[in-house]
């Protein structure tokens, strides 16, 4: 499998993650509340994705999108509280804590995260164990992210 294109849109998200909570948090400022700005965030990104998804042909029947909502277990639904959930949070929090510091305490959590799932296999990820060089790498990223609230 070529590795480039996940790599490269792994490094534009992170790009993008990096810049988001400035913007939004600059709206919410604008527009004196977080919670508008948030769904300013997600309705523009709903829009974007809309347009993405028509121009890539993969709008679907209205009978069959709401078959397969029909289908889905209930948890499924929480991703977009989830994502809501890191939009909120980073324009609130990243502006008082600082972009540097409100990523690396994300990425913490996110890596910590993810180990978990891939070591019981959860939500579809493989099944990998926590390995030393995996404890090592989270003691590294715990580290970076102290030594980055310090500076």
């Amino acid at each position: 499998m070529n590795l480039l294109l996940p790599i490269v849109f792994a490094l534009l998200s992170g790009l993008a993650m990096s810049i988001q909570p400035g913007i939004n948090s600059i709206l919410g400022k604008n527009i004196e509340s977080p919670w508008l700005a948030s769904t300013i965030s997600f309705f523009v990104g709903t829009i974007a994705l809309g347009i993405i998804t028509f121009a890539l042909g993969e709008m679907k029947s209205t009978s069959f999108l709401v078959q397969t909502i029909k289908e889905q277990p209930w948890w499924i639904w929480t991703g977009g509280f989830l994502g809501a959930i890191v939009v909120t949070s980073s324009l609130v929090f990243a502006p008082k804590i600082g972009a540097t510091s409100w990523i690396a305490l994300f990425l913490l959590g996110q890596v910590v995260t993810s180990i978990l799932l891939e070591k019981w296999g959860i939500l579809g990820f493989p099944e990998k164990p926590i390995s030393v060089q995996k404890m090592i790498g989270l003691g590294l990223l715990v580290l970076s992210a102290w030594l980055v609230k310090k500076g």
